[in-house]
């Protein structure tokens, strides 16, 4: 009797916890702080240009990609701290997903296209 109590409120609707402000604010915000940070990718990617130590190529090919992808890095870390291994491997997963069917395609013909 008590299993199928349990059942039961696991399939309660949960409200919302965020209001329509937080809506709004949130992704103005990510967006606002995306943009500085953008801005300063920029910048630091022209200073290096002008000290000729790295190569463009080489920046915008693999070190974006790696500073693009640094959040979901993170976020597997702290998920598999707390013991949540399939989310992990989802994680892993899809991003060497992505990385093979987009970037490196993507590559291979930007090869061809270079000479």
């Amino acid at each position: 009797m008590q299993d199928l109590n349990v059942e039961k409120e696991d399939n309660e609707i949960k409200e919302p916890k965020l209001t329509i402000w937080g809506v709004i604010i949130a992704p103005g915000f990510s967006t606002v702080l995306v943009a500085f940070y953008s801005k300063f990718i920029v910048n630091s990617i022209s200073n290096i240009k002008v000290s000729g130590t790295v190569s463009t190529t080489f920046i915008s090919l693999i070190l974006l990609l790696i500073v693009r992808n640094a959040a979901k890095y993170i976020i597997a870390v702290i998920v598999a701290c707390k013991d949540k291994i399939n989310l992990v491997i989802n994680v892993i997963i899809g991003f060497s997903i992505q990385i093979a069917l987009l970037v490196l395609p993507f590559v291979v013909i930007l090869g061809w296209i270079i000479g």
